[in-house]
């Protein structure tokens, strides 16, 4: 028999070691390389427990707590005399604001309401501004608060009989 390592002719019992996981039969000289591996243990499939990590999350916040406003009624109009009296067409402004000129052109004609992120980009480029400031007292109603009730808002029909 030869040994697994070296190659030589081992002369009586092989010995047989454990060398990185692998049972090998091997001659005295390269016993050494490896742990001896008398018995025959099966390998264990369990697998241990993993630590489960408790992941705490942020509460979220609603998104009308960082609303800076209302946007004004005639944004559109405001856009389109900033942006001309500065000189610009819709394609010159929405490349220096890295936007679409389609949706600059739908902006300025009302078909769309700019995002926050859209509004700012506008406000700072043509140095304008676009939200107003809107106070508990614009929200109340003839002087005593109350809120929107399904009155309000749903139309009501009565049986005919």
């Amino acid at each position: 028999m030869q040994c697994e390592i070296c190659g030589s002719d081992i002369k009586g019992n092989p010995i047989r070691v454990t060398v990185e996981g692998t049972v090998l039969d091997v001659c005295g000289k390269c016993a050494r390389y490896g742990k001896p591996s008398d018995k025959w243990t099966p390998v264990s499939r369990k697998v241990s427990p993993i630590e489960k990590l408790l992941v705490t999350r942020k509460p979220r916040r609603d998104a009308f707590d960082k609303l800076e406003g209302e946007i004004v009624p005639d944004y559109a109009q405001i856009i389109k005399k900033a942006r001309e009296s500065k000189g610009l067409t819709i394609e010159e402004l929405a490349s220096k604001m890295m936007e679409k000129s389609a949706l600059l052109r739908k902006i300025e004609r009302e078909e769309l309401v700019p995002e926050d992120t859209v509004r700012r980009k506008l406000e700072t480029e043509l140095n304008i501004k676009l939200t107003e400031k809107v106070s508990s007292q614009d929200q109340r109603g003839g002087g005593f608060i109350r809120g929107t009730t399904l009155g309000d808002v749903a139309i009501i029909r009565k049986k005919m009989k």
